[in-house]
């Protein structure tokens, strides 16, 4: 099973602001990815490693991060072994390399 996200980023005087469709949180019941695709970005960006944090802090770390097509793409494998619910902040960066972090899209696991 894949969950498909187009995100939007716009940056204007320096802030950042994030777009998602369909929007969150993710619910994933059994073993997912999560693919998130940059789409229709001002000015464009690329995808950098994401943020993650975990609820309850203790839970195993079972989500791995993949970037890929020259990192417009970036895809959270989630093995939905634990209950729990992930923090994701995505990071993108422009031409300058300046990085933005987005707010918190949370992904849930449900056994």
């Amino acid at each position: 099973m894949n969950i498909n996200v187009n995100v939007t980023v716009n940056i204007t005087e320096g802030v950042a602001s994030f777009s998602y469709s369909p929007d969150g949180p993710y619910i994933v019941s059994e073993n997912c990815d999560v693919v998130f695709t940059l789409s229709d970005c001002s000015p464009a960006v690329t995808f950098e490693k994401p943020l993650i944090s975990y609820v309850p802090v203790d839970t195993p770390k079972d989500i791995t991060a993949t970037l890929s097509n020259a990192n417009q793409t970036l895809t959270l494998s989630d093995t939905d072994a634990d209950v729990e619910t992930i923090g994701v902040q995505l990071v993108v960066k422009d031409n300058y390399s300046n990085a933005y972090a987005s707010p918190d899209p949370q992904i849930i696991n449900r056994k």
